[in-house]
């Protein structure tokens, strides 16, 4: 007889349970220090939660190193030592399970984007500079972060625009917000603009930005040639005034410059 997938894991919480209290039992004898009984049900939330943590580290690093298309799901549960009906209980497909490995990683940098961005304005709303460095620090410095993805995020990030057009479409909305507010607080500097030179600004800086996140093992190659690679900070610097000298020049069609056209 074939057991259910959830009878079967319902057995293997039971088994692991019966052992973790063997072992409280076996150091309180030899201790004589009493241990409080875990909570049956907190054990096993633990457990899902370590095993849809590995599931995401494993998917991660197996899309950013061999592609979405040619990573199964196999694959990643080999890599998390994890069985395949895991993938299917904690996402349901492997395309929501690539829109969670995203997620896990946009939201905290889109929430440190935020944060900067509210001290910024609060503390001086026309500092080019400081708004420039609230958008592009927190993104580079996941470049030395591995407990926030790391490399291996920021490659997945160099493969995103492969991806059919839905997925992408779900992935960069997640940016909508920030962009939005980030374009609104960078317009207000710069009121020569109209909005059309202002959105193509932005998505310049993105772009700038991008390039060395997606592109690290080359541009730290040439950068070591020259002899100097820099800190991620140093780099940071040079990224900032480096945005902020573009998007402060003057529009290229001087129609779509407000200054040129006596402010209208």
């Amino acid at each position: 007889m074939v057991l259910h997938i959830s009878a079967l894991s319902t057995v293997a919480r039971i088994v692991c349970l019966e052992r973790s209290f063997k072992l409280i039992v076996l150091i309180e004898c030899f201790t004589g220090i009493f241990l409080p009984i875990p909570d049956p049900e907190s054990m096993a939330t633990a457990t899902e939660s370590d095993t849809r943590e590995r599931l995401l580290d494993a998917a991660e690093k197996l899309f950013a190193l061999d592609g979405v298309g040619a990573t199964s799901l196999r694959a990643i549960t080999a890599e998390a030592e994890a069985n395949l009906a895991s993938i299917h209980y904690h996402f349901g497909s492997k395309e929501a399970l690539l829109i969670e490995v995203f997620r896990r990683r946009i939201e905290p940098v889109n929430k440190q984007r935020f944060e900067l961005l509210e001290a910024t304005l609060a503390r001086d709303p026309n500092d080019l500079d400081a708004l420039v460095r609230a958008f592009v620090s927190p993104a580079l410095r996941l470049l030395t972060s591995p407990e926030a993805g790391g490399r291996h995020f920021t490659q997945l990030m160099g493969r995103l625009y492969s991806e059919p057009a839905e997925i992408k479409s779900k992935i960069i909305h997640m940016f909508e917000d920030v962009a939005k507010r980030f374009t609104m607080a960078i317009g207000t500097c710069l009121p020569h603009l109209v909005p059309i030179e202002l959105f193509w600004r932005f998505h310049y800086m993105v772009g700038s930005m991008a390039f060395p996140m997606v592109a690290t093992d080359i541009v730290e190659a040439r950068a070591g040639e020259l002899g100097d690679q820099g800190t991620t900070e140093d780099n940071i610097d040079r990224l900032v005034r480096f945005i902020v000298g573009g998007l402060k020049a003057r529009a290229t069609d001087r129609t779509n410059d407000k200054e040129a056209d006596g402010g209208e």
